[in-house]
């Protein structure tokens, strides 16, 4: 992390730092120091816009909650990357080392071959009779057949080695599809959408065809997880997965962005098109029932509010994400179980 501020405003930083920590009751060590001093330097606008979202909905920063915003937002989880590329590079790189070896005995083989002809060669002009004419023979024949040993060998090898290679392919590609999803949900993950959202408004800019993004957040999460647990929370964030999964198709990306936060990606979809589909996916949810395992008992209904908005082309990928969030909390605002899509942040144009 680079800081530039100058000595005078670092210390303002830092003196408000101490202050909204003793605030909050957050112990002031150097994690948690770092987190809250980086969110009020404003450039990591998500991590400001999460602790300024956590502190209106009255949130508490125990000790592990700050070390999760601390591992999300100062160090995401890509610490193990260079760790992980080092090992395939050395497992592929042994594999490469086989068949490599193999192809060089091999070689040496077929040179040594080679001269053994070259010598029988000059023999069969010396040979003055049938009889050593078939001993010059059989030793060629015997040296093929000791070559073709080594061919024999070599296939085997570099078949086994082409195998090898292919169950590392495999196993590559799975790594690859875990590291973008998410484990409780089965959706991409917030790390996927990144990439994706980055790609698309790309490719946006550059056929100025419509994007829209829509965040959408489970209504009275909090409440419902305190009252019937966490194992129960998750069954909620889950029937969200499912929900998206079941509903949303083609090139459209559902991901599950953080907590009980969901975004999808909508390429080639303009606003209104966004805005039918976010408002389909918010009646499926509060339609399906979600009842305590092995019994008919409910625990209630579960809703989402939704913010839906166009990408502008030219604007970050932080201007998007925030204008739909300042939608999806406009949509809380109006009463939950709604959706509310704009072009611009609320106030400056009524929600379509």
């Amino acid at each position: 992390m680079i800081y530039s501020e100058s000595l005078e405003k670092a210390a303002s930083i830092a003196k408000k730092t101490i202050d909204d920590l003793a605030e909050e009751k957050i112990a002031a060590n150097p994690q948690n120091f770092t987190v809250w001093f980086d969110q009020l330097t404003g450039r990591n606008p998500e991590l400001t816009r999460f602790i300024d979202r956590a502190r209106e909905q009255g949130l508490e920063f125990s000790p592990d909650q700050m070390r999760k915003i601390y591992d999300r937002f100062i160090v995401p989880g890509n610490s193990n990357d260079d760790d992980n590329a080092n090992s395939w590079s050395q497992r592929i790189g042994d594999v490469a080392a086989q068949i490599a070896k193999a192809l060089g005995d091999v070689g040496d083989g077929t040179e040594k071959y080679g001269a053994i002809l070259e010598k029988f060669s000059g023999n069969l002009s010396g040979t003055e009779n049938s009889t050593d004419l078939a001993h010059v023979i059989g030793d060629i024949l015997s040296e093929t057949q000791s070559m073709n040993g080594q061919i024999n060998n070599l296939q085997n090898r570099v078949s086994d080695s082409s195998e090898e290679l292919e169950d590392l392919r495999r196993e590559l590609a799975d790594t690859k599809r875990d590291a973008m999803t998410d484990k409780l949900t089965g959706l991409a993950n917030r790390r996927c959408f990144d990439e994706t959202l980055i790609q698309m408004t790309d490719d946006a800019k550059e056929s100025g065809k419509p994007l829209c993004l829509a965040i959408c957040d489970v209504d009275h999460f909090k409440k419902f997880n305190d009252t019937h647990g966490h194992q129960v929370g998750d069954q909620v964030l889950k029937l969200m997965g499912r929900i998206l999964v079941e509903n949303i198709k083609g090139s459209d990306l559902p991901a599950r962005y953080g907590g009980e936060e969901f975004v999808i990606i909508l390429p080639e979809t303009p606003l209104n098109g966004a805005s039918i589909v976010a408002d389909h996916l918010r009646e499926k949810l509060a339609g399906r029932k979600l009842s305590r395992k092995g019994s008919e008992d409910s625990y209630g209904k579960v809703t989402m509010s939704i913010g839906v908005t166009e990408y502008l082309i030219g604007e970050s990928m932080d201007e998007l994400i925030k204008r739909a969030d300042s939608l999806l909390y406009k949509a809380k605002q109006d009463g939950r179980n709604r959706i509310c899509a704009a072009r611009a942040h609320p106030g400056l144009q009524k929600a379509s």
